[in-house]
């Protein structure tokens, strides 16, 4: 998994290298070098530490060499975006392929409710988390499993934006450089226009869940978007119930995180 990340976010510094670039045409030399450093990289460094055949790389090896190739010509930025949004999408789907594929390495936890009110005192709130959670069980048991992984991200977004409402002091939540910025502003977006995914960023990069916790969320939050029939559809994603057992155990172990108060 660390070595997926880590192609993700060589593609997203090549992204803003490329995207900086004023030329509709890629022709400094020092960008090209970034872009052939990149795909170097992952046939070099990356590709050899994923225990993959090559039938499940093979798309992603093509994109990577004409990455390669294109550095050798005045290829357009247009191209080269192109892409990079393909690799990421790519790597993002093997990564979240990969996660699945260990459920039945996963050390399984007590379906048992935790303590909520060590973070949220509201009674109301507490009896509709504690619903959530019951119904999270009832949908894998019935075998509704993307029910089940909608229901899991929807109550980790309440937990979250619980934590973070916990802060005193929220300047710090503001200030934090992965806070999702209004470009029509330049102002920290309000917490109630906040995704899944700044929730996450936000509370990794405060200490509030481990690295190997923001990244597995990252991926139950693309499984929940499943949701949406046409992405289902252009993906060809189906969820069963070992992958809504796995994301259970994954959302359990991201709640505990979020509610030991430091």
């Amino acid at each position: 998994m660390n070595s997926i990340d880590e192609a993700i976010s060589q593609l997203e510094t090549l992204q803003k290298v490329i995207k900086r670039s004023k030329s509709v045409q890629i022709k400094n030399i020092d960008e090209k070098s970034t872009i052939k450093a990149t795909a170097l990289s992952w046939f070099q460094n990356i590709r050899p530490k994923l225990p993959l055949v090559d039938t499940q790389l093979r798309e992603i090896d093509d994109n990577y060499k004409s990455l390669l190739e294109a550095a050798e010509r005045n290829t357009t930025k247009t191209k080269y975006i192109s892409w990079l949004k393909y690799l990421r999408s790519a790597l993002i789907k093997l990564r979240s392929d990969n996660i699945v594929s260990m459920t039945n390495q996963t050390t399984q936890t007590p379906d048992i409710p935790p303590d909520f009110s060590v973070l949220i005192k509201d009674e109301k709130m507490k009896v509709i988390l504690l619903n959530r959670w019951d119904e999270c069980l009832k949908c894998i048991d019935v075998d509704a499993p993307l029910s089940s992984v909608v229901m899991m991200g929807g109550m980790l977004e309440a937990i979250l934006l619980a934590r973070i409402n916990s802060f005193a002091d929220k300047s710090k939540i503001f200030k934090a450089q992965s806070a999702p910025i209004d470009k029509k502003t330049s102002k920290v977006y309000p917490l109630k226009e906040w995704t899944l995914r700044n929730y996450i960023d936000v509370a990794h990069e405060l200490n509030l869940i481990s690295q190997s916790a923001k990244d597995i969320g990252e991926v139950l939050r693309d499984y929940r978007n499943y949701v949406h029939p046409y992405k289902e559809f252009s993906h060809g994603v189906v969820i069963i119930k070992s992958d809504a057992e796995l994301f259970w155990q994954i959302t359990k172990s991201i709640i505990n995180q979020i509610l030991i108060i430091k």
